[in-house]
């Protein structure tokens, strides 16, 4: 019952975006480089004293990412921005608080990334926030469960936004980003991949994918659907024995 857990995000887009339509003025900062990786327990010990000075709550808050190594990549050259995260588990119960622990260390990468304010950081924390995932593991299945998703009826999103682009082109740099946002990202897609020590006898949705061996599950998203059914991405993997 023990394994690795890891979400990543890739930004590139949304930064080669804000790159392109940023004005460009002989105030702004010289480019610059990010490959920054952060191994908490590292960062515990090499802080202990400034640690053991906080509130008992928030030790408890930075307790729960020991073990946690981030890695955050940002290049405005390339137009690359991305980070992801790791945390091995020993036991399964390990992964019922992994949500809050990932959201405490993505903040730690949007602020190394966008330090600069390349990104509105409402669009950030849109693309990256992390919804209550309730993962289980009984009778030889895995289940992944969102308990507060619901299913919202919307209106295509690209159409929508091409006409109110086209109406008002006095729109602010902030407004403009947040449109141009949801079009890069109506093509992107979340993805889940799950990997077993057994095989596979099946799984709950239809277009997910096993590997030739039998023991990995591959699960794509798109986006949009994502963002109108949250609850498009619960799962169920049954092993075989």
């Amino acid at each position: 019952m023990s394994g690795e857990y890891m979400t990543s995000f890739d930004l590139s887009p949304m930064l080669k975006y804000a790159n392109e339509t940023r004005p460009n003025t002989q105030d702004r900062p010289r480019k610059e480089k990010v490959d920054t990786t952060i191994v908490f327990n590292e960062l515990f010990e090499n802080y202990k004293d400034s640690i053991a000075a906080l509130s008992e709550a928030e030790r408890d808050r930075l307790e729960k990412l020991k073990g946690m190594v981030l890695k955050v990549r940002m290049d405005e050259e390339t137009s690359t921005f991305d980070f992801n995260m790791k945390k091995f588990f020993f036991n399964f119960s390990d992964l019922e608080n992994i949500n809050e622990q990932v959201d405490d260390a993505m903040n730690i990468a949007k602020d190394i990334g966008n330090k600069d304010a390349k990104a509105p950081e409402e669009q950030l924390n849109e693309l990256t926030k992390i919804d209550k995932v309730v993962y289980a593991f009984e009778n030889n299945t895995f289940s992944r469960v969102m308990p507060n998703a619901v299913a919202e009826q919307t209106e295509d999103i690209e159409n929508d936004l091409d006409e109110e682009i086209a109406e008002d082109d006095d729109n602010d740099y902030a407004k403009q980003f947040e449109m141009q946002f949801e079009k890069l990202f109506s093509k992107s897609n979340y993805t889940l991949i799950y990997k077993f020590k057994n095989k596979v006898k099946s799984v709950s949705k239809e277009n997910a994918v096993i590997s030739k061996d039998g023991k990995t599950v591959t699960y794509k998203v798109p986006w949009n659907t994502l963002k109108k059914d949250a609850s498009s991405m619960n799962l169920n993997v049954v092993l075989e024995d």
